[in-house]
């Protein structure tokens, strides 16, 4: 990834970021998917945490699921989710977030297919 901010686990942060900027969660499993996204997003100006979700990796204990407030979604402006719909933890981590944060603001990475099957889940995230 070059010179940009090291991804680390589910408190992960960039060291390099400010206060003064809007802070987005990226939820992505996959290192590659979340180190590309998070280089769009900073180079956008946006400090920018990183959760892998409940796959991992590493594999990792998600509050969410556990029925609990996330602190990372209680600190962000807004939640990018690219967990996607192929596990079932993947899905509830979703529900659970328009349960548990319905104040968030959450955009999901879905396919219009996607998008279509899961409609009931996808409710009041964009």
């Amino acid at each position: 990834m070059g010179s940009g901010p090291e991804l680390q686990g589910a408190a992960g942060t960039a060291q390099t970021a400010t206060a003064s900027r809007p802070e987005v969660l990226l939820e992505a499993p996959e290192g590659a998917e979340a180190g590309v996204l998070w280089g769009a997003l900073e180079d956008s100006g946006y400090k920018v945490s990183w959760c892998p979700g409940p796959e991992g990796p590493p594999a990792s204990w998600c509050p969410l699921l556990g029925g609990c407030r996330c602190e990372l979604v209680d600190s962000a402006d807004v939640v990018v989710s690219a967990l996607g719909f192929h596990d079932a933890s993947c899905r509830q981590v979703l529900g659970e977030l328009g349960r548990l944060h319905p104040e968030a603001a959450v955009i999901v990475e879905a396919s219009p297919s996607e998008a279509t099957r899961w409609a009931p889940l996808l409710r009041g995230h964009q």
